[in-house]
């Protein structure tokens, strides 16, 4: 192939048209967290990094050509999960799957039984 300008057109056939699979791959990733998670509104982002970088003559003197490198990245908020409220002892962590809010909150599987007719009076 003949030598031919750089431009945003001439990127997309360069490696063989890995950079431009690469970046499509970024933006289905994203898109597909926002299908994923769409009520969190945080931005998803594609970033097509370019850098280029000086090649001298031997000589130091002038500029012999460029190296150009690409770089794709792709970025999506992190998972978090909800906060769960949690007591400390001896043994470790302890929580309450039904009240995850409040550790101390009681919740009816820990309320007492029933109470018999011979408790009552």
């Amino acid at each position: 192939m003949a030598i031919e300008p750089f431009n945003l057109s001439s990127l997309v056939g360069l490696d063989q048209g890995r950079i431009k699979e690469t970046f499509e791959q970024a933006i289905r990733r994203c898109e597909a967290d926002c299908k994923d998670r769409p009520a969190l509104k945080d931005a998803r982002t594609v970033t097509l990094k370019v850098t280029i970088a000086p090649v001298p003559e031997p000589d130091g003197g002038e500029l012999q050509s460029c190296d150009v490198r690409f770089q794709v990245t792709d970025s999506v908020p992190k998972r978090r999960s909800k906060v769960y409220n949690m007591r400390s002892t001896r043994s470790g962590l302890h929580f309450n799957e039904l009240s995850p809010d409040d550790i101390n909150q009681t919740t009816i599987d820990e309320a007492p039984g029933p109470r018999s007719e011979t408790d009552a009076g």
